[in-house]
Parts: structure tokens; C-alpha cells; sequence
């Protein structure tokens, strides 16, 4: 038996592998697996401020409908969709109130319908600017700005939008919306420190206000970091109180995501019926209350214990189910995990050039969405096919990737980490060993 790596955002278990190269070197077989379920909690159901009301000929309906075109060729989850088409609607209906002329809203409504939000962010930006410049009592329309720019920018720049919502949050730290964004933005570049603080502030504001689900939503989402960290403990007390808020709240998708991050929890612990049951009750919300994506995720995540337990054929189905799922969907952070999650059952039966080909469409999805954690699981199983094959050159670079990622993001707790630096370490044993090429013939 040798390791391999079961990753669920995080995660990791140890299954039966086979040996590769024989007795040549002691695989590490970094068998990497993207993230399913653990991302689902993170757009919660708070708000950008202010009510939808669009003048300017555009009904409240049209203004959603036009977000939902803007936010269409974005990659990512379904879930963050959604709170970008409410950020977004709620930004076009924002322009109606901004103190424009007509001609220039009008102008920036009719570049919103091409898909070009520039004059949009040029109206928000004066916004900003002015009631800046107007002091303290103004500082909440100008957070209101900062977070309408944010939402516009982040179609072509997330960067910008970090900015503005990082703008929005110093003036007006009382907004809930402000810092889950901020904490959105920042754990997917891998900012862990910076996404927590944000969270922290965002479950601060639902204890204050008696908020539950500003308090389901950050503890969730800490849980997450926590995760991505290797902290089993923490994210399962984190997960835990999520799962009694949704439960209180009688909020499905909720109770179904954090079922599923429990089960993370769990599989990494290798308490694999246990985390099968919670998964179990999570696929039987998501299916009875049509959550399509919170299902994908729960077929992904039974197909990991199946291959776990060398059902290999079952776990093909669930991930294969997944697949169709986020691809309806248009889910591509979801597509990448089960890429991922196939190419690993391909791999486990030697068919490595198949293996190959998912891998490799997981990495450029995962690339596309600027997700390092996600690389570092592509790069991972890259680098296990390369060390199959023989070729360890091309594994250990692929390993250092892994860890060079996991190093940026301060997660080196994370067992896929400590996996990648094993195999790195057993790599530099096996050069080690080998006898040193014969001296060259003096002449």
C-alpha cells in the first residue's frame, strides 16, 4: 500500500495504490482531488443595501435580468453567481438614484446591455469621490458606491473590486455585505489571514444584531479557512454551529452545505461511514429541494469514498453524475473538481493518457478562475501520472508547484502540503541513493 492524497478542498485520505516503477523508488503517489462541497455557504442571503427600484425606463425584472447577462460568461461557482447577480441588480438599480443626468444613465444603462460597465463605474466612482469629500455623515452612500463599483468590477478586474470592496468596509464597517465580499475575494486568492478577519467582522456584526444568518454564513466560511488550513478541529466546531444556525433558520441549502463540509471533516479523519451518512443526508436535501449544485457536490464527494474503498466503477457514476450537474450549471469551478475527481478513477485503473487529458482540463479551468488551491491539487495529480510513468524530473517539478502554492497561501498544515513535501523528501532519497555516474577517463 502506498499514500495517496483524497482532497476535498483540503482533504485527504489514504487508499490502496500500486506500484509504478517496482522497487526503483518509494512512491509518493500525490492522488489530489478537487474540492467539492465546501464551498457552497459562501454567498450567503445579505444584501448590497438598498431597495430595487429602477427608473429610467427599466423595471426592477428587466434590471435582473440584464445582471444576469453580465454575469453569464463569469467562471465560477453557482453560488457566487448568485450573489453577483444580487450585487449587480442592485447596482443598475442604484444608478436611477445617483444624482446623474438622465443622458449619462441612460448612456451607461445601454453600455451595460453590450456587456461594457465602464460609464456605470465611472458614475459610481463620482459618487465615491463626492460623498467622500462630504465627511462622515455621507460615509454610507459612499460605501454604497465603493460596493456598487466593486460589484461592477468584478466582471473585467477583481483586483479593482478588491479595492472598492475594501473601500466600502473602512467606510462603513457596520455593513454585512461589505465584509462577506471582502472575505470572498480574499480567500480566493488565497489571502487566508485577511479572508478570516473579514469573516470574524462579519460573524461580530450577527452577534451584535441578533443575526443568524449573518452568523451561519461566517461561521461556515471560517470553517472553510480553517479547513483549507488542515485545522480538522477547528473547521468541524466552525461546520458544527453553522449546520444549528441553518437548523434554527430552517434554511435547506444551508443545513445541505454544511452536512457536506461536516463530511469533509470526517473523510479526512478516514471515519469514512460516518462521513458517508452526513453526505447521504446532505444529496437527500439538495435533491428534495432541487438545490442541483449542493447535489453535484455530494454525488463528487461519494464518489471520493467509493474510490476509497476500490469501487471504482461506482465511484466513475457519482463522479460522472457531478459532471453533468455543474455542467448544466455552467459551474466551471465545479467541472474542474470532477475532472479532478476522474482522472483519479482513471488513473487507479492504468489508464493513464486518459488520466492525463481530465487532469490537464482541470488545471486550465482552475487557472481561468485564478484559484490557487485548485492548481496546487492539478499540479499534484500531474505530478503523480509523471512519477507512474517513471519520468521524476517531471514529478518533482509538478510537487514543488503544489507546495510553492500551499506556501503562498500560509496553508503548509494542510495535509496535501505535508504530503507534497514527503514526496519531495522521499524523492531527494531516492537521488540519494543512486551510485554517482563514473568519473570521465583522464586522456
Amino acid at each position: 500500500m502506498r499514500d495517496t492524497f483524497e482532497n476535498k478542498d483540503g482533504e485527504q485520505n489514504i487508499a490502496q495504490g500500486r506500484n509504478a516503477i517496482g522497487k526503483q523508488f518509494n512512491n509518493c503517489f500525490l492522488r489530489l482531488v478537487s474540492y467539492i462541497s465546501t464551498k457552497g455557504n459562501q454567498a450567503p442571503a445579505i444584501h448590497a443595501g438598498g431597495d430595487v427600484a429602477v427608473t429610467y425606463g427599466m423595471s426592477p425584472e428587466e434590471a435582473t435580468k440584464l445582471a444576469k447577462e453580465l454575469v453569464a460568461p463569469l467562471q465560477g461557482e453557482l453560488a457566487t453567481k448568485n450573489e453577483q447577480i444580487k450585487a449587480l441588480t442592485e447596482a443598475i438599480a442604484a444608478l436611477s438614484k445617483t444624482g446623474a443626468s438622465t443622458a449619462s444613465i441612460n448612456d451607461a444603462l445601454q453600455a451595460l446591455e453590450l456587456g461594457n460597465t465602464a460609464k456605470a463605474q465611472a458614475i459610481f466612482a463620482e459618487v465615491l469621490r463626492s460623498k467622500e469629500a462630504e465627511g462622515r455623515n455621507a460615509n454610507q452612500e459612499a460605501a454604497a458606491a465603493a460596493r456598487h463599483l466593486g460589484a461592477l468590477a468584478y466582471m473585467n478586474n477583481p483586483k479593482e473590486a478588491l479595492l472598492a470592496y475594501q473601500k466600502a468596509v473602512e467606510l462603513d464597517p457596520d455593513n454585512p455585505a461589505g465584509w462577506n465580499q471582502l472575505g470572498i475575494l480574499l480567500d480566493r486568492i488565497g489571502e487566508l489571514a485577511q479572508a478570516e478577519e473579514a469573516y470574524r467582522k462579519l460573524l461580530a456584526f450577527g452577534e451584535a444584531n441578533q443575526d443568524k444568518t449573518a452568523q451561519a454564513t461566517a461561521y461556515a466560511n471560517l470553517g472553510l479557512v480553517a479547513y483549507t488550513r488542515g485545522e480538522l478541529d477547528k473547521a468541524e466546531e466552525m461546520h458544527g454551529k453553522a449546520l444549528v444556525l441553518n437548523q434554527a433558520l430552517g434554511c435547506k441549502k444551508g443545513m445541505a452545505t454544511a452536512y457536506g463540509n461536516l463530511g469533509n471533516v470526517y473523510a479526512d479523519r478516514s471515519e469514512l461511514d460516518k462521513a458517508k451518512e452526513v453526505y447521504r443526508k446532505s444529496l437527500e436535501i439538495s435533491e428534495a429541494f432541487g438545490l442541483k449544485e449542493a447535489a453535484a457536490n455530494q454525488y463528487g464527494n461519494l464518489g471520493i469514498v467509493y474510490r476509497i474503498r476500490r469501487e471504482l466503477e461506482k465511484a466513475e457514476e457519482m463522479h460522472s453524475k457531478a459532471l453533468e450537474l455543474y455542467q448544466s450549471l455552467g459551474n466551471n469551478q465545479g467541472m474542474a473538481m470532477a475532472y479532478g475527481n476522474l482522472g483519479n478513477v482513471y488513473a487507479d485503473r492504468g489508464e493513464l493518457d486518459k488520466a492525463e487529458e481530465v487532469y490537464r482540463k482541470a488545471l486550465e479551468l482552475f487557472q481561468a478562475l485564478g484559484s490557487k488551491q485548485g492548481m496546487a491539487m492539478a499540479y499534484g495529480n500531474l505530478g503523480s501520472l509523471h512519477e507512474e510513468r517513471g519520468n521524476l524530473a517531471q514529478a518533482e517539478a509538478a510537487w514543488r508547484k503544489t507546495l510553492n502554492l500551499y506556501q503562498e497561501m500560509g496553508a503548509m498544515q494542510n495535509p496535501n502540503a505535508k504530503k507534497a513535501q514527503q514526496c519531495l523528501d522521499k524523492l531527494a532519497q531516492h537521488h540519494a541513493s543512486q551510485p554517482a555516474p563514473p568519473a570521465a577517463n583522464p586522456r
